[in-house]
């Protein structure tokens, strides 16, 4: 058994909202590439590939990673968790490594959806189809239903939703990952169209097509690559009705449960007792402004007390950690890829790797994910030094 695992080499393609130029295998091949070179080996020195791709449907191909993905004579698998397939495969990759199995895993997530025109209708599939079908729930009117609970029960306003927007946007300016990036006001995304309120066009992500890899390796292997450390993972699943999620008692809809329980596991396995003096940064799988805030909550960033004033602080870069640095899932979000992009936005901040968007003394940091509708949750805390 080995305790120590590190992310040796990490590789990503440009996101954009379709990749007209390139079939899934090249945008596999380019990150993949990029990940083994980045980590100093070759596919020959790979035990195992994890593929992480979510629902068919999203790409309007079947079994995509079969085509794109696998490789001969390397044993393979596929994970799928919906928004958290990217960490959810990196979390199977470790067990690999920590069960002795394997020295080296190669992680690969990939997103066609550009390509699909069903993706919508998966999207509001996802949804218990008995109890929720009476009040068409879909993926935009549960982000709406919970950003009003937000706003009643913690005084949040549109405003603060079009902040956060406007801010991610800023910021992922300086993203070289990100084709075109989209650069707006608060008062555009309070004027862009209202898709069910309180959520206008410009706080929802796009649509993004792009692949990522890690190269993931166990401590012997590591050498004197500069690598980043895995310090601590947790990962739990809920109930999928949202009815179920009301009024229990250890939260409502907007309290999320297992996030919070996942990143408890990893502050405790990290050694982490207090986030905002412990970690450095947080990169987080929130799709809409205000699935930002749930997230600033259930890692324990701020209390319900505290929590507009946090938001407001993290619109204006005085939350005391550094918050989606690379724009985040607003900027691009390819969904089968974009837990496993936040990850690896962690490791090239710790690496000194981040291009423009690089800051300084980035030593620990925490990533999330978030996946189907919201039932699944990662989070992922890495460091620069050996745990």
């Amino acid at each position: 058994m080995t305790d120590r695992i590190a992310i040796a080499g990490v590789g990503q393609t440009v996101y954009r909202r379709r990749h007209s130029d390139k079939n899934s295998a090249e945008l596999v091949r380019e990150a993949a590439t990029a990940a083994l070179e980045d980590a100093n080996i070759g596919l020959d020195g790979i035990d195992l590939i994890v593929g992480g791709v979510a629902p068919d449907a999203l790409a309007g191909i079947h079994n995509i990673d079969l085509l794109s993905i696998s490789r001969p004579g390397i044993p393979y698998f596929r994970i799928n968790t919906g928004g958290a397939t990217g960490s959810s495969a990196l979390l199977a990759g470790m067990t690999w490594i920590a069960s002795g199995r394997a020295k080296a895993v190669l992680v690969v997530a990939a997103e066609r959806m550009g390509h699909a025109t069903t993706a919508q209708s998966i999207f509001n599939s996802i949804f218990d189809p008995i109890y929720e079908k009476d009040i068409s729930m879909s993926t935009i009117s549960m982000v709406a239903l919970r950003a009003t609970m937000l706003m009643q029960k913690y005084g949040f306003t549109s405003d603060h939703w079009a902040g956060l927007a406007a801010r991610n946007s800023a910021v992922a300016m300086l993203n070289d990952t990100v084709d075109n990036p989209r650069f707006f006001t608060k008062d555009q995304v309070r004027s862009s169209a209202v898709l069910a309120w309180p959520i206008h066009l410009l706080e929802a992500c796009p649509t993004s097509e792009g692949a990522c890899a890690v190269v993931l390796m166990s401590d012997p292997n590591v050498g004197d690559r500069k690598a980043a450390w895995i310090h601590g993972t947790g990962a739990l699943s809920d109930t999928y009705a949202m009815g179920d999620r009301f009024h229990r008692p250890e939260g409502s809809l907007v309290n999320l449960v297992t996030l919070e329980r996942s990143a408890a596991k990893a502050y405790s396995e990290a050694g982490v007792t207090d986030p905002l003096n412990d970690l450095d940064m947080v990169e987080i799988q929130a799709p809409f402004a205000s699935s930002e805030v749930m997230a600033y909550l259930g890692l324990g960033l701020c209390d319900g007390n505290d929590a507009v004033a946090f938001t407001e602080r993290a619109i204006d870069g005085t939350a005391g950690i550094a918050i989606q640095p690379s724009g985040g899932p607003q900027a691009c979000n390819p969904v089968s890829a974009t837990a496993l992009i936040r990850i690896t936005e962690a490791a090239l901040q710790i690496q000194g790797k981040a291009g423009r968007r690089q800051l300084d003394g980035i030593r620990r940091t925490i990533s999330t994910g978030q996946g189907g509708a919201t039932q699944f949750s990662t989070a992922v805390i890495l460091g620069n030094e050996r745990p």
